[in-house]
């Protein structure tokens, strides 16, 4: 009874562990902890480039990486087609499609050599393409306010009916300041500034809750309007559109659309039409406000996009917790003591092996009991966690159009 007790005890503070071991909101944690995943393009031609077009390959390179690392989460790989492969059936075809000398085709994160996937945006070769892709205004902007400290840029990809989309407009205006009005930072979070306090006494775990920026730190939304029309966003319409199946549907021609963005370019599934409602918008908000239990980005809702920025330079002071002495963890050394096993004089200085048994001797004691108390509650735990995670991913990977 009392075995069965314990284990309980166990299993609902695993559970606590598990989902409290770190307080950095799901927004501050996608900034500073989670790396984007590269888009791929793929360069199709058939025999050799000319120098025009081998100097947009040279372009393209130099655009890759800036002077402190990576610039753009994008990769990209030139195939030629006078090499007859008979994989290249696939690429003729998208190829002969674009009647161009050299053709681009532009693919979600580890989908370009996937068998039956398609690009997501193609096009001709050239200098102006190619600047579509690395960057564009809606996407400068983008990373302009996360760095400022927005929880969130809202995305909202216009309807087309302009009184009906300034309507909206208002309308999410008022959700945000209701959002920044009753969401709270979660408690525990550790600013890098507290870090100089000579007074600070971190507890065990606190180190996971430490902000690994500067980048202030609030509970802020804004709001950034984007055209179906505007030629210069026809990559980020692109891999918006591409999020979900029907999006690019006939009857969702004429519906707006309202996509979260975080993190370092990461953007929710969107909410559609009546959707975009007060209920759904705050939901959305308080998940990226929240703690974030599950530091594992692909376990998580969402889909990174393609944006250009030197995020290293942006967030210096990454390595802080590396470089910087914290001060010392209460509490650790008294617990080590309160488990030790007392030993008296004698048996501590006459060498006798029995005064000690040997670490492999305790585990397999402990392991041999009928009734395994603490991997069973971990397990329990970490099931019961899992599906909760599970659930709300699938909430709100779903159109949420009523």
């Amino acid at each position: 009874m009392n075995a069965r007790i314990t284990t309980v005890c166990l299993i609902l503070l695993a559970a606590a562990v598990i989902t409290e071991a770190c307080q950095v909101p799901v927004f501050r944690y996608a900034l500073e902890r989670w790396q984007p995943d590269h888009y791929q393009l793929v360069i199709v031609h058939d025999g050799n480039l000319t120098s025009e077009e081998q100097s947009n390959v040279t372009y393209l390179e130099e655009n890759l990486v800036g002077p402190n690392g990576p610039m753009i989460n994008l990769r990209f790989e030139a195939l030629d087609l006078a090499k007859e492969e008979k994989q290249f059936a696939r690429w003729k075809k998208l190829h002969s499609d674009q009647n161009a000398s050299v053709s681009i085709h532009l693919f979600f994160p580890f989908e370009a050599f996937e068998q039956d996937t398609d690009p997501i945006w193609n096009g001709n070769f050239t200098r102006n393409h190619i600047n579509q892709i690395l960057d564009s205004p809606a996407r400068r902007e983008l990373v302009k306010r996360i760095l400022a400290g927005d929880s969130a840029v809202w995305l909202f990809l216009e309807s087309g009916n302009k009184k009906e989309d300034e309507a909206l407009f208002k309308t999410l205006e008022k959700y945000a300041k209701i959002a920044e009005r009753e969401i709270l930072v979660p408690e525990g979070v550790i600013q890098q500034s507290a870090l100089d306090d000579p007074n600070l006494r971190l507890g065990p775990g606190d180190e996971e809750n430490i902000l690994e920026s500067s980048v202030p730190l609030k509970i802020a939304f804004s709001i950034l309007r984007i055209s179906r029309k505007d030629p210069q966003e026809v990559i980020l319409r692109a891999m918006l559109l591409h999020l979900e199946d029907d999006l690019l549907d006939k009857e969702m021609e004429d519906k707006p659309m309202l996509f979260p963005a975080f993190g370092k370019g990461r953007v929710l599934p969107p909410l559609i039409g009546a959707g975009i409602s007060e209920e759904n918008t705050l939901d959305d908000c308080g998940y990226l406000c929240g703690a974030c239990s599950c530091q594992v980005k692909n376990q998580n809702p969402g889909m990174d996009i393609l944006v250009k920025a030197d995020w290293w330079t942006a967030l210096e002071g990454s390595s802080v917790i590396a470089e910087k002495e914290l001060p010392p963890l209460t509490g650790v050394e008294d617990l080590i003591a309160a488990n030790e096993p007392a030993k008296d004089d004698a048996g501590a200085n006459s060498g006798e092996p029995e005064a000690n048994a040997s670490s492999s001797e305790v585990v397999e004691q402990e392991t041999s009991t009928d009734e395994p108390l603490i991997s069973n509650g971990l397990v329990v735990a970490v099931v019961l966690v899992s599906g909760i995670l599970l659930i709300g991913t699938f909430v709100l990977n779903k159109n949420r159009e009523q």
